[in-house]
Parts: structure tokens; C-alpha cells; sequence
């Protein structure tokens, strides 16, 4: 475990050659701004033998080749033994200045630092994360704490036991934006979990009043995105259990293999809420399980060199399914259903970034790191909102087509009055015909017309007209054996050809010019 706590090693006299490589300094003065260290820290990875602060570690490192990073950011790739860095920091006050070292990235199992002054004074330091946040919470960002006196220049060496990539900013920070930093987080911390409350308590009650599995798994999809966030950002999931097992040191890819799980269970409440049958697939359930590979990956290494595509086949089946289960809703017929689809196309897009962004495919950007983490409290209370006011629209628009639309209605005369309408008048002639043209000649409204059609004829409005005009088209196309089908088609009421030969085939099971040749005196 990390002591954090600053621990004198020794005092020892180093020779000169020690400083004998140039290093970039950096000039601090006692109101200094936060600085970014990034573009001038060193590094080395290749051939690295020599682990945690000693002497004779850094004695060995010195005479070594060492690389300039050149980004905002340290780009390192991981060493098994650990990373090296290397700055040199001058205080040009004539104060003594204090600052506060920030990495910041959480999953590193182990932080040491090391610093030589001019005249070869040697300390060491570990990592601290005693810092007490605004809410009593602690910050688990490795952090160290650094002192120079009155025009002192030192040399730090950062070792760095890392679980992966280096691929985040070193910053330089007084105590009061150190301490303002803490308290940004925790702010962020205690909004996200009031976030998550609301809509767990949101969900229970829309379950009690409803009885909907919906809002069952809608709160455990909710969970598992904060237990992926919180162990990636807040504590190390490893420091649970007291275990080094790749798997719990890699807690992304374990949380995030359950929160896959999890979003299928969500999938299969929604089709189940919808009456649907995409559940049912064995397809469906096979994709849900795909989450399984993502531990995989830290466990195995064919699995992790083949990584990108399990993100890719992943990320697929569940866009694929989400749009085949949510399609009613992308016809977008209300705001409620048009925020609720675009609040997961925010969730999906933040998700792939921060997704592409952990698997090392993409360099390391505030909104690709930290978007998701802003995003999900708003995301937790919009959807689970909206999540009960599209389904309480369901279930309203489910009550009324049950009600029936004729109780106040003669039906035999309506009846009566559209068979008019067909026979006599032949209405179904005009190309332009609307079924509210038809209520409105029968005296009725388009829902009485439509459940009448429904329920006395068995097929819609559209298929009826469609009826009448394929069996004027057989008699228009024995009478006029000179005029072409395009022709007979608009004579017959039709709006167009294909719709004409598409209607005609599903009725005679022939085309136009077909059923011409073998009926002549039809």
C-alpha cells in the first residue's frame, strides 16, 4: 500500500557527472501558475532493469539514454518492470515554494519519486492519496508533495508500477489548486451518486406503480455504468480484495463486461414492454454474452492483440439491437421519444470514446477521458424519466384501441352507406382518395371508418380500395386491348404503375399483360 507520506531515505554526496545530461529546466517562482510537466519530462522504457528509488537505481539511470517527450500529454508505453521519468525543477524565488506533483490517472499500483539537488542530496518519496476531499471522500489521484528552498535546483526521477499505457498529463500545482481540484472531484463524485439515487428511486416507484421489469433492469444497467466509472476514476477495485489478479487490476474490462450484460437485460424489458420478439433470438442472447470476452483480454494475450475486435463486434451487436428493439420510437412522433433516443445516441457516443480511449486506440483528450463521467448523472435522470413517460404513452394509446370507436354509431348503415360510395359511385376511381374524404361523406370519423372496415371487412381502407380497382383494371384491360397498362392504371384509380402491377399480381397472381393475353373475353 501507498503510505503517502514523505520518508528521508539517506544523504548522499553525488559525483558531478551525475547532472552531466542536459535536462530541460523547469523555472518556478512562488506565485507560479499550474504547469503542465508533460512536454518537458524524460523518459525511458527499453531495456529497463532497475526498479523503485536507490542510489546506485538512479546512479545506473543517469548514464543512460533517455527520450524527450514532446506532447501535452506523457505518451509511455508500459513496462513490466515500471516506467521511468525524469525533470528538473529551479526555484528562481527568494521564497521557499511548495507544490503539489499531480498524476493524473488513478490505476497505478505504485508511485515512487526520487529527487537529487545540486550537491547531491538524495530523497525519495511515495505516493500520497491522504488528501481529504470537500465531503470527507479521499483523492486517489497519485500525488506527492514538493519543496524547494530559495533558489534550489533538483532533478526528480518518477518511478511508476503501471497496469497500462502512460497516457495522461503530470501537472505542477500549488496547494490551494490542488486543493480546489480535490474538491472539483468530489463536487463531480457527490453529483454523480445523488444523480444515480434519483433515478434508483425514480425507477422503484415507476416499478411498484407498473409492476415493470423495465424498471428493474433499467437501475442495474445504472449500477453497473457506476461501478465501471467509480473503480476506473475513484478507487482501485484491486485494493478491495488485497489481490494483484490481472483481472481485478483491470477493473475497466471486468465492469465493463457486465455492464454489456446488463444492457441486454435492459434490451430484453424494452421488447418484452413493446410485445416483441427480438428477446426470443438465440442471436440476442448469444450477443448479450459476448461480454464475457472482455475480461478475456487482460487474461489472455491473443485476446488482448485481437482486442480491437471485441470492441468492434461488441459495440456492434448493441447498437444493432438497440435500433431493432427502440425502431417504433425512431419515427419520432413525440419530443419525448425524440430526447429519449438522442439521450442514448450522447450515451453510445461518449461510451465509444471512452471505450476506444481505455483500449489504447485513441490518445488521451479531456472528453474522450472525463465526457462520459459528465454526462452519465444527466443521462441516469433524463432516461429514466423519459423511460416512464414513453411507456405511460403506450399504455394510454393501448387503452383507447381498446375502447371501441362505434358505440354510438349505426354500423349497418355505415355499411351501407360505403358500399354506396363503392358500387354506385365508384369513389375508389379517383386517385386522390383519403379515407377522412370517405368518413366525412358517411358522417362518421377516420377511427369509426377505419375499425368498421376492420372488423366487418377484415383488411384496411387502402387493401378495399384496392379490391375495387383490380377488378375494374381485369375489365378496363379486356375492353381496351389497344391501351397500355400505364393507362389502364389511372383509368382503375391507381397512383402509379408499379403500385398497379404490384396489386394486380398479389390479386390474380398475374401481371397486367399476362392475364390480357390469357383472358380475351374476360
Amino acid at each position: 500500500m501507498l503510505t503517502g507520506k514523505r520518508v528521508l531515505i539517506c544523504v548522499l554526496f553525488f559525483p558531478i557527472g551525475l547532472f552531466a545530461k542536459s535536462i530541460e529546466v523547469i523555472e518556478i517562482f512562488s506565485q507560479s501558475p499550474p504547469e503542465n510537466l508533460s512536454p518537458k519530462i524524460e523518459y525511458r522504457y527499453l531495456e529497463n532493469k532497475f526498479q523503485h528509488c536507490k542510489p546506485e537505481t538512479l546512479l545506473s539511470l543517469d548514464s543512460m539514454e533517455w527520450h524527450q517527450n514532446t506532447s501535452e500529454v506523457v505518451r509511455v508505453p508500459r513496462n513490466n518492470s515500471g516506467n521511468w521519468l525524469r525533470f528538473r525543477i529551479v526555484n528562481l524565488s527568494k521564497h521557499p515554494v511548495i507544490r503539489t506533483l499531480s498524476l493524473y490517472w488513478l490505476n497505478l499500483p505504485e508511485a515512487e519519486l526520487c529527487s537529487i539537488d545540486s550537491k547531491g542530496k538524495y530523497e525519495v518519496f511515495y505516493s500520497g492519496n491522504e488528501t481529504s476531499t470537500l465531503f470527507g471522500f479521499r483523492s486517489l489521484l497519485p500525488h506527492f508533495t514538493i519543496q524547494l528552498s530559495p533558489q534550489e535546483e533538483k532533478t526528480y526521477y518518477l518511478f511508476i508500477q503501471t497496469n497500462e499505457n502512460i497516457q495522461y498529463p503530470i501537472s505542477l500545482l500549488s496547494e490551494s489548486d490542488y486543493e480546489s481540484q480535490i474538491h472539483i472531484r468530489s463536487a463531480i463524485l457527490s453529483f454523480g451518486c445523488l444523480a444515480l439515487i434519483v433515478s434508483l428511486l425514480f425507477c422503484g416507484y415507476y416499478y411498484l406503480k407498473t409492476k415493470r421489469k423495465l424498471f428493474i433492469t433499467l437501475p442495474i444497467l445504472f449500477i453497473s455504468i457506476s461501478l465501471t466509472i467509480y473503480f476506473l476514476h475513484g478507487k482501485e477495485f484491486s485494493s478491495i480484495f488485497k489481490s494483484d489478479h490481472s483481472i481485478l487490476r483491470h477493473s475497466f474490462f471486468l465492469f465493463l463486461g457486465m455492464t454489456h450484460l446488463s444492457f441486454f437485460l435492459y434490451l430484453a424489458s424494452w421488447s418484452i414492454e413493446e410485445e416483441g420478439t427480438t428477446h426470443r433470438s438465440p442471436f440476442f442472447g448469444i450477443s448479450g454474452l459476448l461480454g464475457l470476452f472482455y475480461p478475456l483480454i487482460v487474461s489472455f494475450d491473443f485476446w488482448y492483440e485481437n482486442r480491437i475486435w471485441i470492441l468492434i463486434i461488441n459495440y456492434g451487436v448493441m447498437i444493432h439491437y438497440f435500433y431493432k428493439i427502440h425502431s417504433s420510437l425512431f419515427v419520432f412522433r413525440s419530443y419525448s421519444e425524440i430526447c429519449y433516443i438522442g439521450s442514448w445516441a450522447v450515451f453510445f457516443l461518449f461510451s465509444v470514446f471512452k471505450t476506444v480511449f481505455q483500449f489504447e486506440f485513441y490518445p488521451y483528450n479531456w472528453l474522450s477521458a472525463y465526457g462520459i463521467i459528465f454526462y452519465i448523472p444527466i443521462f441516469f435522470i433524463v432516461s429514466s424519466f423519459l423511460a416512464r413517460k414513453v411507456t405511460n404513452k403506450w399504455a394510454v394509446e393501448k387503452i383507447l384501441l381498446k375502447r371501441s370507436h362505434l358505440t354510438s354509431v349505426d354500423v349497418n348503415a355505415c355499411i351501407e352507406n360505403l358500399m354506396r360510395l363503392l358500387k354506385r359511385e365508384r369513389i375508389y376511381l379517383k386517385q386522390s382518395l383519403k379515407e377522412e374524404d370517405v368518413a366525412k361523406e358517411i358522417g362518421i370519423t377516420v377511427h369509426q371508418l377505419s375499425e368498421i372496415i376492420n372488423t366487418e371487412f377484415k383488411t384496411s381502407f387502402p387493401s378495399l380500395l384496392n379490391q375495387y380497382r383490380v377488378e375494374e383494371a381485369k375489365f378496363l384491360l379486356i375492353e381496351n386491348p389497344n391501351e397500355t397498362t400505364s393507362h389502364i392504371a389511372k383509368l382503375a384509380g391507381f397512383s402509379s404503375r408499379s403500385s398497379f402491377y404490384l396489386e394486380f399480381k398479389k390479386a390474380t397472381g398475374s401481371n397486367p399483360n399476362n392475364f390480357r393475353k390469357t383472358n380475351p373475353f374476360y
